[in-house]
């Protein structure tokens, strides 16, 4: 950013004169070095910037509103789509048409008078063109102390039916690792889980999911469960044979379920290679000489949603509109929309801003709907167009304290060797459990069967059958059938 006099030395001297002649100063004859200093005294005078406030154009003092709800900084194409393209001129051009008698838009408007200068900048995404108010004259607007209203938009009633997922990815997660600790699981020629060992996985899930995909690729509620899996190191493999890691499973396994699940928010949230938007359903990211950054993007959208009030209900296309008009560049931080290579479904090309509901506006619902609602972290009506943020998400996102650890629901055995794991009890203890038993049902409870198979797999697997008893005593609160202890220990194998 520069100082009003750094802007003006690099103006040519017909233009310092124009804009001497629109802020109303008569300059006399002198050297140029004679004129910067006299247009920078006269600008930076207090009283005179107060004029100047008051005479600004509804769009103009907009424009001055953004740039300091910015940090003073909008890259060029952001700053001249929304006020107004700042046209260049030759030595000769600029005498002959002197464009500051009339300027075509808001950004002509403060550029003739020497409210905004242009110029190459160090941002947090790397070196920028843009435009800024001279770093002086900013203290003296009342620009940089007037937000920028219409974010976030009103709430609105909350829905009859609300959706809430909750820890199912949590408990859905648990799920697949029990199946590669029992089953023999082997990846195909493309390193992929196959279709028979996904069918049998997802006849588990807790509860039923509708509308995610049924393949461990493309960007659906399985292929994030499956990437978390793999982003904290849980699977590994021996050639085709898929592992799992047995230290981080463990570790992972004894946190609280709150750390269970946020650890799978970060899982998502900080992986470069989790794309979203080119996972969006409709959308196709053709290969070329660019790049988006899915962790900026991801940055950017946890602001947005900070934003709201917890537990308030939104309607998410007013929402989605509200994000074009005040960050409509929250994935593009040079703001511009003709160097990347995105087709929809249809095969056509969405180049330029008038493709930013094709493309922004379609990440942001698939976001929403997808990713942050099966993570628990949002919550939405029966028809997805209303949300809210979630106690739990409101954590996630560093809103709110995370919810300190209470009981969790203890096993419940029954004489017949049914054991149920309630919705909410540790992952660890289900995890053991199916170590010796036999799964039968996941909803509403996971059920499980003690078998002969079971008992001889565990005790293959180094489990004595004195360590079972034990740990379903202490799992089911000290309700171990009598009947069922006893008959536990006189098994022989």
């Amino acid at each position: 950013m520069k100082t009003l006099e750094q802007h003006l030395e690099e103006l040519p001297t017909t233009l310092l004169r124009g804009i001497a002649q629109n802020q109303g100063l008569v300059l006399n004859e002198g050297t140029r070095r004679e004129i910067v200093q006299s247009l920078v005294d006269h600008l930076r005078s207090a009283a005179h910037v107060r004029d100047v406030w008051q005479q600004l154009p509804d769009e103009a003092r907009l424009a001055l509103q953004a740039l300091g709800a910015a940090n003073n900084l909008l890259p060029v194409p952001s700053f001249q789509r929304r006020f107004g393209e700042l046209r260049r001129f030759g030595p000769g051009s600029l005498e002959r048409e002197r464009p500051w008698t009339a300027p075509t838009d808001a950004a002509e408007w403060l550029w003739y008078r020497g409210l905004i200068t242009r110029g190459f900048d160090v941002t947090a995404d790397g070196m920028m063109e843009c435009i800024s108010i001279p770093t002086d004259l900013l203290p003296l607007l009342p620009s940089h102390e007037t937000a920028v209203g219409g974010f976030p938009p009103p709430a609105v009633s909350p829905p009859a039916h609300g959706l809430d997922a909750g820890e199912t990815l949590l408990d859905d997660l648990g799920t697949l690792l029990i199946y590669v600790q029992n089953q023999p699981v082997w990846l195909n020629q493309r390193r992929r889980w196959r279709d028979k060992d996904l069918m049998h996985l997802s006849r588990q899930w807790l509860p039923p999911q509708a509308g995610g995909d049924e393949s461990n690729g493309g960007g659906g509620r399985m292929a994030l469960l499956f990437h978390c899996a793999r982003r904290l190191g849980f699977l590994s493999s021996e050639g085709r044979r898929q592992r799992l890691a047995g230290e981080q499973v463990t570790a992972w396994l004894q946190l609280d379920r709150y750390r269970q699940g946020q650890a799978l928010y970060r899982a998502w949230y900080e992986a470069p290679d989790w794309n979203d938007l080119c996972l969006t359903p409709g959308l196709s990211c053709v290969e070329g000489n660019w790049r988006n950054n899915p962790v900026h993007t991801r940055e950017q959208i946890v602001r947005l949603v900070q934003a709201v009030e917890p537990l308030q209900w939104y309607d998410l296309s007013d929402f989605i509109a509200a994000v074009r008009d005040h960050s409509p560049d929250f994935q593009r931080p040079d703001g511009n929309y003709d160097t990347w290579y995105i087709k929809d479904a249809a095969g056509v090309y969405l180049k330029g801003f008038e493709h930013w509901q094709d493309v922004e506006g379609r990440l942001l619902r698939y976001v929403w709907t997808g990713p942050l609602f099966w993570l628990g972290a949002l919550g939405l009506d029966e028809a997805g167009s209303r949300w809210c943020l979630t106690a739990r998400g409101a954590a996630y996102l560093g809103v709110a304290e995370p919810p300190a650890p209470g009981p969790e629901p203890v096993l419940v055995i029954g004489e017949d060797f049914h054991i149920v794991a309630p919705t909410g009890a540790s992952l660890y203890d289900r995890f053991r459990v199916a170590r010796f038993c036999e799964w039968e049902a996941g909803w509403p409870g996971y059920r499980y069967q003690v078998t002969q198979r079971g008992l001889r797999r565990a005790i293959a697997a180094g489990i004595t059958i004195p360590q079972i008893v034990d740990f379903l005593a202490r799992a089911s609160g000290d309700k171990l059938p009598a009947s069922v202890r006893e008959a536990l220990l006189s098994f022989r194998p």
